[in-house]
């Protein structure tokens, strides 16, 4: 008879438990999807769509103004550079340097707070002046984008430069560059103001901050380089967005404000599961800036979950039906799995136990014989165990038993049964083994892996084991015989001095009768 660990009305029983709680939540969600979430969906999205649209030229206007009040504290400064008539390098160096222009630096950093720094510059890169300090430390500027673009083009406007980490302070500044010319538009230098990108993410916290956790406010040069953004992601800092959305989101601002829907990765989470998203961006007029509103589709459809009372009412009622259903499954499966598992294993092991082991036995006995193959059975007796719970205590008698356990198990194979009959006596069903020498072999790899030191709580421990071994058909044709024959054999070995393995056979016969005379 096969043993099952799962009986037909278990399984009947958590099939109808599954099959009653999906039916559950399948009506529910269907009855909440005819309960116009269409509708409720859509006019939840344009509402937001025009709200988004509205805030990107908010946020375009304000940055309009911000750099406004940067570029004319840039232009104040130059101003006083014009004024003073400066025509070669040499008093343009001489000027710049001057405790004067660091207090007029200083001063012109310090009433906008919106800028980092304030900087003159000399032809070479080195700076000759800034509003940090006097007199400047040690710092060329030569390898910064606007210095490189300033040097060779006399462009009469203002250089906005990728994002750099200051190298006064460490912090992440763009700059507003101009370049400075002496006569016949000699390049004498440049002059230019730092802007703190984390004081701008911070102007855009206080238009943002109302929207949700997941949206973001971004500003980009209009090569798509991102000089700041809100909340402050600094790894993204002075990158290029490579998407298309900017794009495709300038292309539709006359037509609805600039919003789409895009479901892709985004810029600020490639390692991320995309969400879908609602974004605009919009051109800052007058400057090659480029802002940017994204909020995430928890944010835009927030109105409809509030709105759908229903619809979270039924879910609610079908997650717990779901909940309960499963709790019951898992309850019922998890008692009766437990219970099949205490009843065929031993406790202390975990090996199977007698009743399991027989069962395994006329299965493998039924195989061998219809395949006319051969079986081995190994049974083991520990030496020595008395012994160590006498002097060790039983605690380290159940620590040894579980350890050549798994020594057992580790010498053989995966199809091959290891079980414990109880006390000191283990058992071995090793299906497919064809000889009376290979089923010595692997008798003989258990008995010296038994013999290898145990520690037990810092006590070195050792024990040996008596095995019997016996092959169906030669020693017997069904379990009582092959069990029997391979006992006889393990207390051959055993009266043989111990530590030792017997193969059945006629001369273990005659010994163990005589034994018994």
């Amino acid at each position: 008879m096969t043993i099952s660990f799962e009986s037909n009305s278990t399984i009947k029983r958590n099939t109808r438990l599954i099959v009653f709680a999906a039916l559950v939540l399948a009506v529910i969600l269907l009855a909440n999807a005819m309960v116009s979430s269409y509708l409720l969906r859509k006019n939840s999205i344009q509402d937001r769509s025009d709200q988004l649209a509205n805030l990107t030229i908010i946020l375009a206007e304000h940055t309009s103004q911000t750099m406004f009040s940067a570029n004319t504290a840039l232009l104040g400064i130059q101003e006083v550079l014009e004024r003073a008539k400066i025509g070669d390098e040499k008093s343009y160096q001489e000027f710049a340097s001057k405790k004067a222009q660091f207090d007029l630096l200083e001063e012109r950093t310090s009433s906008n707070s919106i800028l980092d720094v304030s900087t003159f510059v000399a032809a070479d890169g080195k700076v000759l002046n800034f509003s940090r300090s006097y007199p400047p430390p040690p710092i060329n500027l030569a390898d910064r984008d606007y210095f490189k673009y300033l040097s060779v083009n006399n462009d009469p406007d203002t250089y906005y430069s990728v994002p750099v980490r200051n190298k006064g302070n460490g912090k992440w500044v763009f700059y507003l560059a101009r370049r400075i010319n002496g006569k016949n538009d000699q390049f004498l230098g440049v002059v230019l103001v730092g802007v703190s990108v984390e004081v701008f993410s911070s102007l855009y916290e206080r238009i943002g901050g109302n929207l949700g956790e997941g949206a973001a406010l971004t500003l980009y040069r209009k090569d798509k380089t991102l000089l700041t953004r809100w909340p402050l992601v600094e790894n993204l800092i002075g990158k290029t967005n490579p998407n298309t959305f900017i794009d495709d989101s300038l292309k539709n601002v006359d037509v609805n404000g600039g919003v789409i829907f895009a479901s892709g990765p985004g810029f600020t989470r490639k390692n991320e599961s995309p969400v879908e998203r609602m974004v605009s961006y919009r051109a800052v007029k007058g400057y090659p800036l480029i802002v940017g509103t994204v909020i995430p589709e928890s944010l835009y459809l927030a109105n409809l979950n509030k709105n759908a009372v229903g619809i979270f009412v039924a879910t609610g009622l079908s997650l717990i039906a779901l909940i309960i259903g499963a709790f019951l499954l898992l309850r019922s499966y998890r008692r009766n799995a437990e219970s099949q598992y205490r009843a065929h294993h031993d406790v202390l092991t975990e090996l199977p136990n007698r009743t399991l082991f027989s069962d395994r036995l006329q299965q493998a006995l039924a195989v061998s014989k219809r395949q006319q193959s051969k079986l081995a059975i190994l049974f083991v007796d520990l030496d020595n165990l008395k012994t160590v719970n006498d002097i060790y205590s039983h605690n380290a008698g159940d620590a040894l038993l579980k350890e050549v356990a798994g020594r057992m198990k580790g010498c053989v194979r995966d199809s091959d049964t290891v079980a414990r009959l109880g006390g000191d006596e283990f058992v071995l069903l090793l299906p497919g083994v064809d000889s009376e020498t290979q089923a010595f072999q692997i008798a003989e790899k258990i008995r010296l892996a038994l013999t290898a030191s145990i520690d037990v709580e810092g006590v070195s421990l050792s024990t040996s084991a008596s095995i019997g071994i016996a092959l169906y058909p030669d020693h017997g044709q069904n379990e009582t015989d092959l069990i029997n024959n391979a006992d006889i054999a393990m207390y051959e070995a055993k009266s043989s001095g111990r530590n030792q393995i017997k193969v059945f056979g006629d001369d273990v016969l005659r010994s163990a009768l005589i034994d018994l005379a």
